[in-house]
C-alpha cells in the first residue's frame, strides 16, 4: 500500500507534459490565438484544437475555469468536422485534464470518446493504446477495478506501445494487491520483464520495489531486502526521490526485523533528510514513521516508539479521511454521471420512437393524401357555394338594414312635419289672440284645439313603429339602458333613443314638439337620475350601450 501513489505517478510517467509556466492566459486571449493558428491551419479546426489543446495546460491560464471554458470552445469547434479527428480531440482533452487533476471532467470526456470508438477496429484508431490507457488509469482512480481491468486488458492482449504495456501490467499488479491476492506478482514479474528488455530504469526501479513490498508481506525478507535496495539505488540515480524515501524506509523496517538498529537509524535518518529536501507525499511520511516506531520498540525506548505511532496514527487516520472523501466525491459524481447518461440515453431512446412514429405517419399520410384531395375538393366546392349563400344573405342584411334606416327616416320625417304643423297651428292661435279684430268664437276655439290634439307628437302608435324600428338598429339599447336607473320613464328613453341617434337639442325638440329649454331639462333630469355632471359624459355613456 505504501508506494501505490508512487507507482501511479510513475504510471504517469512516459505520458508527455502539457504545460509549462506562464498563467496571464484568459478565455479571450486564447480564442484570438485560435483564429491566427485555424488562419495558419487554412481552416482546419481539427488539426488547430489538437495542436492548441495538446499545447497548453492549466498553468498557462490565470484561473482553471478560463481553461476548461478554451478547452470546451476547442471541443464545439471540432465537432462540426469529421468524426475520427472529433474523437481524437475528445481523448486529448480528457488526456489533458487528467493530466492536469480534474479525472471528473476528464471521465466527461474521455466516455464520449469510447462512445464515438464504438465498432471501430484499432487499426483505425491511431490513439486507441492511449485511449485505453488513460480511461483504465481514470477507473483505476476511482477504485473501479473491474472497468479498469477491462481496459488494461486489452493493452496487454493487443500490440500496444511496449511503455504503456509495462504500465497495464503494473496497474493490473497493484489492483490485485489491493485485493492482497497473490496474483499481483505474476503482473509485477511481467511489467519488470518487459521493463528490462527495453532497458526502462524507471520502471526496473519502481517494479522492483512493488515487488520487494509484495515480499515483504508474506516474511521473504532476504528477497524484499534485495529488490527494495535496487528501488532505492535506481530511484535516487534518476532524481525519483519519493519512491527513493518509501524504499529506504522500508529498509530500515527490514534493518530493524534483522536487528541492525544501528543501520536502521542510520537509513532512517536519511530519510529525514531526504523528505526535507524533496516534495512527497503522506504515504511516505506514514512509512518513516512506522519504522520509527518499529525502532523505538526494539531498542525499549518506549518514548520513542509511543511518539511516532501517535504520529504513525495521526497519518494513517489523515490518509484514510483524504481517501474516503476522494471516494464518496468519485462516487457522487459517478452517481450525477450515470444519472445523466441514463436520461441521455432516454432521451434519444424517446427521439428514435418519435422518428419512428413521424415516418409511420409519413407512409399512412401518403396513403390518406389522394383521398383528403378528393374530400378537400369536395368541401371546396361546398365552402364556395356557402360562400355564395353567405353573399346574399348579407346582401339582403344590408338591404334590410338599408329600409329599417329609411323607414326610421321616415317616421321621423313624418314626426317633424307633424311637429311643423303643429307648430303653425299653436302660431295661429297666438297670432288670433294677438289680434282683437280678429277674435275666434269659442266653436273656432274647440274645433282648433281639437285639431291641434289630434297632431300630437309620439303618440303610442308612432312611439311603438318609431321603438320597433330602432330596436333593429340598436338590438337590446332599451333593456340595457333600463338598467342603469330603476327609474327612468318612458320620455326619458326616447330622450335617449333620439341622442343615441346623434341629433342636436333642436332637432328632439321639434321631433317631440317641445321647446328646447324643455329638451334641456328632460336631459338635467335623466342625468340626475344617472348621477352624470355633463351632457357629453351622458352622450358617451348612450352612445357605448
Amino acid at each position: 500500500m505504501q508506494n501505490l501513489l508512487v507507482t501511479s505517478l510513475f504510471f504517469l510517467a512516459f505520458s508527455p507534459l502539457l504545460h509549462a509556466s506562464g498563467g496571464d492566459m484568459n478565455l479571450r486571449s486564447a480564442r484570438k490565438v485560435y483564429e491566427l493558428t485555424l488562419a495558419k491551419n487554412k481552416g482546419d479546426k481539427t488539426k488547430t484544437s489538437l495542436t492548441l489543446v495538446s499545447k497548453w495546460g492549466k498553468k498557462e491560464f490565470f484561473a482553471d475555469p478560463e481553461w476548461i471554458a478554451f478547452l470546451d470552445f476547442c471541443e464545439q469547434q471540432a465537432k462540426t468536422e469529421k468524426q475520427n479527428g472529433y474523437a481524437e480531440v475528445c481523448f486529448r482533452i480528457g488526456e489533458n485534464l487528467d493530466l492536469n487533476g480534474f479525472p471528473h471532467e476528464a471521465f466527461v470526456y474521455l466516455i464520449k470518446t469510447e462512445d464515438l470508438l464504438k465498432n471501430k477496429p484499432a487499426k483505425q484508431i491511431p490513439f486507441f493504446y492511449e485511449f485505453h490507457n488513460r480511461i483504465g488509469m481514470v477507473y483505476l482512480g476511482f477504485r473501479r477495478y473491474s472497468m479498469a481491468e477491462k481496459h488494461f486488458r486489452i493493452l496487454i492482449n493487443g500490440s500496444a506501445p511496449y511503455q504503456i504495456e509495462i504500465g497495464a501490467f503494473n496497474a493490473i499488479g497493484l489492483m490485485y494487491r489491493e485485493k492482497n491476492e497473490a496474483l499481483s506478482k505474476r503482473y509485477f514479474e511481467r511489467a519488470l520483464k518487459l521493463a528490462r528488455k527495453h532497458n526502462r530504469m524507471d520502471w526496473i526501479g519502481v517494479l522492483s520495489g512493488n515487488l520487494g513490498n509484495y515480499y515483504y508481506t508474506r516474511n521473504n525478507f532476504k528477497r524484499s531486502r534485495e529488490l527494495v535496495s535496487k528501488d532505492f539505488k535506481i530511484s535516487s540515480e534518476t532524481g525519483q526521490w519519493e519512491s527513493a524515501i518509501n524504499a529506504l524506509a522500508l529498509l530500515a523496517e527490514l534493518d530493524v526485523r534483522a536487528h541492525n538498529r544501528n543501520s536502521a537509524a542510520m537509513k532512517l535518518k536519511q530519510t529525514q533528510e531526504l523528505m526535507r529536501t524533496h516534495v512527497h507525499a503522506m504515504y511516505s511520511e506514514l512509512a518513516f514513521y512506522k519504522a520509527m516506531t518499529m525502532l523505538g520498540e526494539s531498542t525499549n525506548d518506549y518514548r520513542m516508539a509511543y511518539d511516532n505511532q501517535k504520529l504513525y496514527l495521526s497519518y494513517q487516520d489523515s490518509i484514510n479521511q483524504q481517501q474516503n472523501l476522494e471516494n464518496f466525491h468519485n462516487t457522487e459524481f459517478q452517481i450525477r454521471f450515470q444519472k445523466k447518461q441514463a436520461q441521455l440515453k432516454l432521451i434519444d431512446a424517446q427521439k428514435k420512437r418519435v422518428e419512428q412514429r413521424f415516418l409511420l405517419l409519413a407512409v399512412i399520410g401518403c396513403f390518406v393524401i389522394a383521398g383528403l384531395i378528393i374530400i378537400l375538393r369536395q368541401i371546396v366546392l361546398r365552402r364556395r357555394k356557402e360562400k355564395e349563400v353567405l353573399v346574399l344573405q348579407k346582401l339582403r342584411a344590408e338591404d334590410e338594414l338599408t329600409n329599417i334606416e329609411e323607414q326610421m327616416h321616415q317616421v321621423l320625417s313624418n314626426l317633424s312635419e307633424k311637429n311643423k304643423l303643429v307648430q303653425e297651428l299653436q302660431s295661429e292661435i297666438e297670432q288670433f289672440n294677438k289680434d282683437s279684430e280678429n277674435q275666434l268664437t269659442v266653436a273656432e276655439r274647440e274645433a282648433l284645439s281639437n285639431r291641434l290634439q289630434s297632431f300630437k307628437l309620439l303618440t303610442e302608435d308612432d312611439w311603438d313603429v318609431f321603438r320597433k324600428l330602432f330596436e333593429k338598429l340598436n338590438p337590446g339599447f332599451f333593456d340595457n339602458f333600463q338598467k342603469l336607473a330603476d327609474t327612468l320613464s318612458k320620455a326619458d328613453l326616447r330622450l335617449a333613443a333620439l341622442i343615441r341617434m346623434d341629433l342636436s337639442t333642436f332637432e328632439i325638440a321639434r321631433l317631440l314638439g317641445i321647446s328646447t329649454d324643455s329638451v334641456k331639462r328632460t336631459d338635467l333630469r335623466l342625468r340626475k337620475k344617472l348621477s352624470i355632471e355633463q351632457s357629453k359624459e351622458l352622450n358617451t355613456l348612450i352612445k357605448s350601450i
